[in-house]
């Protein structure tokens, strides 16, 4: 099993910036050094690796973590990062494989699931998303990002009351996500409960004025509602900051 990563918080003088790149080199002189035994070597390897991802140098993640995988085969949580590394450069097919790999060596590895999940969401495949999200949250129900995500999950689907309750379950532990309210009002709206989605959508916009996404809604809201007036003034308003808010907003089956 990948040995967790500690990002030791390293401020710069004037930057207040984490470090990564100090602690790639830490890791780098553990795996160079005579004095570590082989398996110092591979935890270094494979903590680099995940650095690695995590500063964007994906390339340089696959040849640290496919160097860990010749030696430890089993190691569930190195094929997760591996997966999310080829992800990162397009290469969907390879990651899955890495995900349905970890998940035949850990079933219940929730961050194999929840990547998976998001893979299956890419695709379109939403109902197999949910399954893999029920397995996770059913591992570690207090995980809000997998919470949302199948809320999001079930939006597409068209399960507006399922989103609804996901979206507040998500909202009992994580409050401010701004994201997960305005979805929240967004299914309110598609369910035609107007009250419910402008108190959500208002207060999505209060964390985030700039999020172009839930002003577009809270005009359909409106204007749907009555107020044409107001309703015209927020699509204008999403328009000035993204011009196709329209067209976006119509792929996730709002109108």
């Amino acid at each position: 099993m990948l040995v967790a990563v500690m990002l030791v918080p390293w401020v710069a003088q004037g930057q207040g910036v984490t470090n990564l790149d100090a602690q790639i080199s830490a890791r780098t002189r553990i795996i160079e050094s005579r004095q570590s035994t082989r398996d110092e070597q591979l935890d270094a390897q494979a903590e680099r690796g995940v650095l690695f991802r995590k500063t964007g140098r994906f390339d340089l993640a696959i040849v640290d973590l496919t160097e860990v995988l010749r030696s430890r085969p089993q190691a569930d949580d190195v094929l997760v990062e591996r997966g999310m590394a080829l992800k990162a450069t397009q290469q969907p097919d390879a990651a899955m494989a890495d995900f349905d790999a970890a998940l035949r060596i850990k079933a219940d590895n929730t961050n194999a699931l929840r990547q998976r999940a998001a893979e299956y969401r890419a695709r379109g495949r939403f109902a197999e998303a949910v399954r893999d999200l029920n397995r996770a949250i059913g591992v570690d129900p207090q995980d809000p990002w997998a919470v949302s995500e199948r809320g999001l999950d079930h939006f597409s689907l068209h399960e507006y009351g399922d989103a609804i309750v996901d979206f507040s379950r998500a909202l009992e532990l994580t409050p401010s996500s701004a994201w997960t309210i305005a979805f929240r009002g967004a299914a309110q709206y598609q369910l035609g409960h107007y009250d419910a989605a402008l108190a959500d959508l208002d207060r999505a916009i209060e964390l985030d004025a700039f999020d172009p996404w839930p002003i577009y809604i809270r005009g359909l809201v409106k204007r749907n509602a009555g107020d044409s007036q107001g309703g015209e003034a927020d699509l204008k308003a999403a328009l000035a900051i993204w011009p196709d808010a329209a067209a976006g907003v119509a792929k996730d089956g709002i109108r």
